[in-house]
């Protein structure tokens, strides 16, 4: 959870970064270090275990410490020690002094760090347990998702002025028949400051950073220890709404002053949007039918587990976007603010969900479920692409939702609530159908008109479909029939009628679970690493605007004379050119997955289409392979291997591991922290040096070739 850049310590509020090198991190519980592994923030101490049949994830205590300096400052502050989300309780020091116990709650932590920190040497302490506690959202020992250990979310030092502005008060509202008059609910709050005369403003800026609308000073007295709210209009003249092809964001600028003097500033961004669950209409944006579609999204990668930088988070949003698809649900717990920033510019809906798998109950598991429900919706609610707010998933017990709806709707009566349910007759025994505003059904399509009915919107989500759980990339029967029971499922959403809001695919990447010692689940359409398959393919033939076309099968010396291929297009038409100089032209009227069975004559077959075209070239025995690389950030990059034969054709049917060694300090989405496996030739991974622009060497080898070593990083 590294913030945003930050002004100087003198200015209103600072912000000190602590998730760079200098941590140190041990087994156990130690309140002062005597041995440690150099780590960086966010870390994930069981990530490397992932996808290693017969490895169960640690689970247990560990310790974090971290020695600082800070420079002098006024004593006018308030300091406050906040981390990003993860799983799992905890306690924290700082220079010896105990500032608090924590629940990570995939939320992080907020502690008052004030009366223990110091200018010049400060070190703090940190321990925290990932084991399972019945009431420790989820609350089961084994969900079919990994309970990660580590500080996934990163840290940084927040010194907050005594009289402050907060933004987790009140949600922003619009005015429906007129979009650009807007009400900005901001709360105050006087630490034991002085507070004579002061005044707060909104100011309102476009999408280039233009001032467009600016509110009247309000005045504000506050008696220390006393906080209070206030409602601040203004009109945006020409205000745009937002929307998944528009996506235009506004920023609020809010002003605390005193005189002439700024005591407070906060900014952030939100968008002008009305959604909408209706009988009639399904799910209507900006009051215009809209078809959700989307996936499920865990927070993972391989080898880095849930303790993400914040370029893989807009990278998986950029790449849901790039299927063609508008709709992403957070399965299952509260996920990090970069991707749903990420999905507030690119324009994606998000479906949010408080951390329930099976299991839900009362007493302690519902006040636990209460307050990450309260703080979900108060950190996410200023975010346009939130559309729904999810109380559980497979789990149902009446009186814990609607004692979970009324907080929601107390806090944000602006959006429906939503659970998943994957047994209807479970449902009506429990008494749970039909309480939330929305039904989203996992699986049983044959339960769809029963969904609807029950719903008090009359619309159901589909929230999971289509879980084919060994579609391994590169094993193109299996890649074929995940498509097929994606296409079916489409299908049979859409063509459902009136209160069919959409669907949720399962699920975006192949995941790392403990659940059953299955170990991984292949069922994404892309892999664990984020290379596509051929359902990722159809997506985008089917939703994207570009012409597309692309074809997978053996095309290789050492296989028999007749050959199936594969492929996918949104080309009304394909003409097939052999390397003899013969064609035919094959009909595809829909975008869809084409198969056809073909004479292998040891040349180049092309497919051309209107708009796309794709070859495949004949491979022999592989020789050779090829590592490019991609900056995603100054000290994340990310790393494509091909296996190729002795005339440079890719080998897919090539089938083994790459091994990468990395030097200190870096990090990768490795298996074990040094494996990429090799699916159809290919494979990829990310790489995270410790500093920014800093150069390193990394050595790959594959399977039965020579070792080379590849130089990421550097000042350009």
């Amino acid at each position: 959870m590294r913030p945003d850049p930050q002004p100087a310590l003198d200015s209103p509020r600072f912000c000190r970064a602590l998730d760079d090198a200098g941590w140190q991190w041990m087994e156990g519980r130690a309140r002062g270090l005597l041995s440690g592994s150099p780590v960086t923030l966010p870390h994930c101490w069981n990530a490397a275990g992932e996808y290693l049949p017969g490895v169960l994830p640690r689970r247990g205590w560990a310790t974090y410490q971290l020695d600082f300096d800070l420079p002098e400052w006024d004593g006018q502050r308030e300091w406050r020690l906040r981390c990003g989300g993860f799983y799992g309780v905890g306690q924290a020091w700082l220079n010896g002094q105990s500032i608090g116990r924590f629940n990570g709650d995939y939320l992080g932590f907020d502690l008052e760090a004030t009366g223990a920190l110091q200018a010049g040497p400060n070190r703090i302490v940190i321990q925290v347990c990932n084991r399972y506690a019945r009431n420790i959202l989820p609350g089961i020992p084994d969900p079919d998702f990994h309970l990660y250990g580590g500080l996934g979310g990163g840290m940084h030092l927040a010194a907050l002025p005594r009289v402050r502005l907060s933004r987790d008060d009140g949600p922003m509202t619009m005015d429906e028949t007129h979009p650009g008059d807007v009400c900005v609910e901001i709360g105050m709050a006087n630490r034991g400051g002085s507070c004579a005369g002061t005044s707060v403003q909104i100011a309102i800026r476009d999408p280039a950073g233009r001032v467009v609308a600016e509110s009247q000073s309000v005045e504000v007295a506050l008696s220390p220890d006393e906080t209070a709210r206030r409602e601040i209009r203004c009109t945006i003249p020409g205000a745009q709404l937002w929307s998944p092809e528009n996506p235009v964001l506004y920023a609020v600028e809010a002003t605390l002053r005193q005189g002439g003097r700024v005591l407070d500033r906060l900014s952030w961004n939100f968008g002008l949007r009305t959604a909408r669950f209706d009988r009639e209409q399904g799910f209507t944006l900006n009051g215009r039918p809209f078809v959700l579609r989307g996936v499920n999204r865990h927070e993972n990668v391989p080898g880095l587990g849930f303790a993400l930088p914040r370029a893989l988070h807009e990278a998986d949003a950029r790449q849901i976007k790039a299927l063609g698809l508008n709709f992403v649900r957070l399965s299952h717990y509260p996920q990090s603010p970069a991707f749903l920033d990420a999905c507030d510019r690119l324009g994606i809906l998000v479906y949010a969900e408080l951390c329930s798998w099976k299991k839900i109950r009362g007493g302690g598991w519902l006040a636990a479920a209460e307050s990450q429900l309260e703080r979900m919706i108060r950190r996410d609610r200023h975010h346009p692409s939130l559309i729904l707010w999810g109380l559980g998933n497979e789990g149902r017990d009446r009186k814990v939702f609607l004692r979970l709806m009324e907080l929601a709707r107390t806090l944000d009566p602006s959006r429906p609530t939503i659970y998943a349910e994957n047994h209807a007759y479970r449902a009506r025994r429990k008494k749970t159908a039909g309480l939330t505003d929305v039904w989203g059904l996992n699986y049983e399509f044959d339960a769809l008109d029963f969904a609807r009915s029950s719903a008090p919107s009359g619309c159901v989500v589909v929230s999971e479909c289509a879980n084919l759980p060994y579609a391994r990339r590169g094993h193109w029967p299996a890649e074929a029939q995940q498509l097929q029971l994606i296409r079916d499922a489409v299908q049979r959403v859409e063509g459902a009628g009136p209160g069919a809001a959409g669907w949720a695919l399962w699920g975006f990447a192949d995941y790392a679970t403990p659940r059953r010692q299955r170990w991984f689940r292949e069922c994404g359409v892309v892999d664990g690493w984020r290379v596509p398959k051929m359902a990722a393919d159809w997506l985008q033939a089917r939703y994207g605007a570009a012409p597309f076309l692309s074809v997978r099968g053996d095309w290789s010396f050492a296989a028999g004379p007749r050959r199936r291929l594969y492929f996918v297009t949104n080309c009304t038409e394909i003409k097939i050119l052999r390397a003899e100089g013969s064609s035919e032209t094959r009909a595809t009227p829909v975008p869809d997955l084409y198969e056809i069975d073909l004479d292998f004559d040891g040349g180049p077959i092309r497919f051309v289409g209107n708009g796309a075209e794709a070859t495949l070239l004949p491979w022999g025995e592989p020789a050779r392979f090829s590592v490019r690389t991609e900056t995603m950030a100054s000290n994340l990059f990310r790393c494509w291997l091909q296996v190729a034969d002795e005339h440079g054709a890719p080998v897919q049917g090539f089938e083994g591991d790459a091994r990468i060694r990395l030097p200190a300090g870096a990090r990768g989405s490795l298996v074990g922290s040094e494996r990429a496996p090799v699916h159809a030739g290919a494979a990829a991974w990310t790489v995270e040096t410790a500093r920014p622009a800093e150069k390193i060497a990394m050595e790959c080898a594959v399977d039965g070739f020579p070792a080379q070593t590849i130089f990421l990083g550097g000042a350009p």
